[in-house]
This record gives structure tokens, sequence and C-alpha cells, in this order.
């Protein structure tokens, strides 16, 4: 890239240390360093953060077995996850939202009686003889009686994560070259999100104090690093590609949405999701509502501040805007061009993705 640009003043040094450690972005003109807040791994030619492991991933893959009930949210980072995972656990808890812990990114309690999600390869690592391993300690979330909370609160065996009624709600965001279900049966929920508020999105996560932003990191420099391949699951244009041409291949088993999408369509965005995961909407006529109602994002982040207000551990930081368009907030004309020039470049895609970017526009790849 010509230096003279503004995504040529930055260089990216990959981990060094077996493929394993931070990666360091560097001002040429400087030679001032931002190390990526997060550890990262190599996972079969994929980054990963420290707390999804190898060897686990790798267990995981042979001792496993999916069902067709069960229906992964898959998603790159910060492209509409908890929005998504909030639709389906309403949905399939009859629109109520009562029994659903926003701060705990409605993970699945397993004495409340409600579906949960749990997070396939952060949570189900119990007995799989991983303990020695460099990377098998999972970061711990207590509350003051030691209790895991967050998305570790169903830490569980492969036993367990068998034993849970169906339909299961699995959360994923690897690239579909690392996707557990081999046999393709589960139903895949993929969401997209438009690269510009995507990148912006990372840039504040996961929380002050490990984001890029808190830590001091240029936006632009970030913006490099986001569009390579040493970020977390191997990247927005990778993950999105792969998952794009495997969606072409399997439509009847997949469905495909943005989360712009869902933030502008809600009411028809929660038909089509009902329809994709087998729930009738049509013999409640206040499903559908009450579903949008209990998505709103100022809805979800009031329930989850009021849980943090009555003393739970956690942290909303996850639900910093729910905005489209925010892009512009960060991006000058300048690195708006550079960006997408790159991102047009990078993706080998099959067929158009179209997406809504704020203020009425429009953006195909």
């Amino acid at each position: 890239m010509n230096q003279s640009s503004i995504l040529g003043h930055w260089k990216l040094q990959p981990p060094t240390c077996n493929n394993a450690g931070h990666t360091t972005v560097t001002n040429i003109k400087t030679d001032k360093e931002y190390k990526q807040p997060r550890k990262m791994k190599s996972i079969r030619g994929v980054f990963h953060p420290p707390f999804i492991q190898e060897d686990a991933l790798e267990a995981q893959r042979s001792k496993l077995t999916f069902r067709p009930t069960d229906i992964f949210v898959t998603t790159y980072s910060k492209c509409g996850t908890t929005l998504t995972e909030q639709i389906v656990c309403l949905l399939l808890n009859g629109g109520r939202s009562e029994g659903l812990n926003p701060l705990d990114k409605n993970t699945l309690d397993k004495h409340s009686g409600a579906v949960g999600k749990i997070w396939v390869e952060r949570a189900v690592v119990d007995g799989l003889g991983i303990e020695n391993n460099e990377f098998s300690s999972q970061p711990t979330q207590n509350d003051s009686d030691g209790k895991l909370t967050g998305e570790m609160k169903t830490r569980m065996s492969v036993e367990e994560f068998n034993a849970v009624p169906s339909p299961r709600l699995l959360k994923t965001h690897e690239p579909v070259k690392l996707f557990l279900d081999r046999r393709q049966v589960a139903k895949v929920l993929y969401v997209t999100r438009n690269p510009f508020d995507a990148c912006v999105s990372c840039y504040y996560h996961p929380k002050k104090g490990l984001s890029p932003q808190s830590l001091g990191m240029p936006f632009e420099g970030f913006a490099k690093l986001w569009l390579s391949e040493l970020m977390e699951f191997g990247g927005w244009i990778q993950h999105t590609n792969g998952w794009w041409k495997e969606h072409q291949r399997r439509k009847d088993t997949m469905l495909w949405m943005s989360y712009e999408e869902l933030v502008r369509e809600p009411l028809d965005s929660i038909r089509k999701i009902a329809s994709f995961i087998g729930v009738d909407t049509t013999a409640d006529s206040t499903l559908v509502q009450r579903v949008a109602d209990g998505c709103k994002f100022d809805n979800v982040k009031k329930r989850a501040q009021a849980s943090l207000d009555s003393g739970a551990q956690g942290s909303i930081d996850h639900l910093r805007l729910g905005k489209v368009g925010d892009w512009r907030n960060h991006f000058s004309k300048e690195l708006y061009d550079e960006f997408e020039h790159c991102i047009r470049l990078l993706f080998n895609g099959v067929g158009t993705l179209e997406y809504d970017i704020g203020d009425g526009e429009t953006w195909e790849l």
C-alpha cells in the first residue's frame, strides 16, 4: 500500500512466539507502537482469543453431536450477536423477557427452565483433558458467592451439553472452515453487518481497559488491523466471504440476514426468523410485537443496567450504541475511500451483498 495513504502510514507485526501473543500496530512515520490489547493464538491459521483453545476445539470437533433442532447464531464479532440472540430467545420463550438476563447475554441458566444461549467453543470444555494446556485457563467471571456469571455461566461437559433439551440455542464466531457441525444438520442463522460500523464497534470491544480505543490506539491504525486476517476469528472479510459462499450451498438450513435489517424492519425480521426456526407466530397475535418490544436496544440496556444496580456482577460495555451509521463519526472521507478499496480488493465473494450504511445510503459489495 502507498505509504502516503492513511492506511499506508501503518504496519502490522503479527505474534512471533509460536503464533501466540499480541499483534503490534506501528506508525511508520513516528515509530510509535500500539499492541492489540487481547492476546491471540493461531488455530489452523485463524487467530483466536485465548479463552478458545486448540485442544478443546479439536476435542469438541470429535465428540460433539448436533441436532436438526439446534440453532446456531453465527456472526463475526460485533455484528449483531446480542440482538439476534435476544430475538431467538424471546421467540423460543413465548415472548417473555422476564426470564432472560441481558447482562449475562442471555446465557443459559440451567435452573430457570427457559431457553438460553450456549457459546459452544467457550463453554463446553469440562472433562476434555486440556488442563495442562498453556491456554486452557478460562477467564473467570464470578459473583460475590463465587458462582460463574456472564457467558461462562454455562461452562459444562460434553455429557451435560448432550443433556440440554431441544431446541438448543448455540453461539459461534468461528469461520466456516472451523464450524463444529461438520455434518451440517443444525440450522445456521448468520447475521452480517456493514463493515464500517462493524469496524467502529470492534474498536470499542470488548470493554474499557481492553479495547483498542480505551488504550489509545488511533482509529486509523486499528482500521488497518481490522482489515487484516490478524483479527480474531480471521477478520470480517474472510469470515463474511466464507459464510456467504456457504450460504449459497445450503440455503435450506441457513438464513442470511443483516444487523441493519433487524434494526430497520424488526417485525418482518422477527417473522422471518420465527419461520426459519419453526416458531408459529399465527397462534399468538401479539407475539411478534412482544418480541420486538423485548429486543429494542434501549429496553435491553435498561434491563442489563437494572441488574447491575441490584448488585449483579458484569459489564454492559457490549451494549454501546446499537445504531446504524455511527461510522461517520470515525471515518474521514480519505480513510473511507481507502478502507472501501481494500475490502473490494480482498473480498472474493459469490453474488452481491447489499448493506444499509445509514442516512438512507446503500453500499454494495
